[in-house]
């Protein structure tokens, strides 16, 4: 383990550092690295992930593999340079079943080394912060916002608007339809109209497209929070099994 990086904040800390960059208006980035992200960086994984991601990113299964590996893999990384706080899974996260392996949710120290970052100057915290009720549950989140404005890019908006999050979150709150069609090869204009957003706090959930975070920071001036799966449980979409009520992150659903 100790060649790999894990989380060196907690949960309370890396909240903490939310609220005042939200508090202060100073542009920031969360961006969250899973197992998707760790296979399109070690460039290996089974079958079935690399055709539905190629199907879903603009690229011919199985002419195109590589390319969606390369691609992906830049993609991830400028995300994970330019990320203030970067978040990892916790092999001892009470919130989740699984097996925890190093070689599918973490990545080596040698590899970010070769980035040009020095792993102890990076903040790390849990990649389940997300779905913790600190931040994922609308309790949580409301606290964190502090009233601030916020935009929410998903590919399930309309479920979301339905869900009266303005009055839920008591702040503003507006949102980003993301089509599904939006792939690696053709994001750039959807990418351009990121200036049209006028809230302060930009939540994400859109797959792999990971520098969306950092992008909104260094361009937009925005604090983007990579919300991934959350946004899923707040539109009533049980994407994980642990969404469900009596399941681990019931506290994410919207009643």
């Amino acid at each position: 383990m100790e060649n790999y990086l894990s989380p060196n904040i907690s949960d309370t800390q890396a909240i903490e550092i939310i609220k005042s960059k939200i508090k202060k208006g100073e542009s920031f980035a969360f961006t969250r690295f899973g197992d998707g992200e760790i296979y399109v960086l070690n460039k290996k994984s089974y079958p079935h992930f690399e055709k539905k991601n190629c199907e879903e990113w603009g690229y011919i299964y199985p002419d195109e593999v590589q390319k969606f590996y390369d691609d992906g893999a830049k993609i991830i990384k400028d995300a994970f340079v330019n990320s203030d706080l970067i978040g990892l899974m916790n092999k001892n996260c009470q919130i989740v079943n699984i097996n925890y392996s190093p070689t599918t949710w973490s990545i080596k120290k040698s590899l970010i080394e070769s980035w040009g970052l020095n792993s102890d100057n990076l903040s790390i915290c849990d990649h389940q912060l997300s779905r913790q009720k600190i931040l994922g549950s609308i309790s949580g989140m409301k606290e964190v916002l502090q009233g601030k404005s916020v935009n929410i890019i998903s590919t399930n908006t309309e479920l979301l608007i339905n869900k009266n999050l303005s009055k839920l979150l008591d702040c503003n709150v507006s949102f980003t339809y993301h089509s599904k069609e939006i792939n690696f090869n053709n994001r750039r204009e959807f990418i351009k109209d990121f200036n049209k957003i006028k809230s302060d706090v930009v939540l994400l959930g859109v797959g792999l497209q990971k520098d969306y975070t950092t992008i909104l920071k260094n361009d937009y001036g925005k604090i983007s929070l990579d919300m991934g799966a959350t946004l899923d449980a707040w539109a009533s979409i049980y994407s994980r099994p642990w969404f469900k009520k009596g399941g681990l992150q019931e506290h994410l659903i919207i009643e």
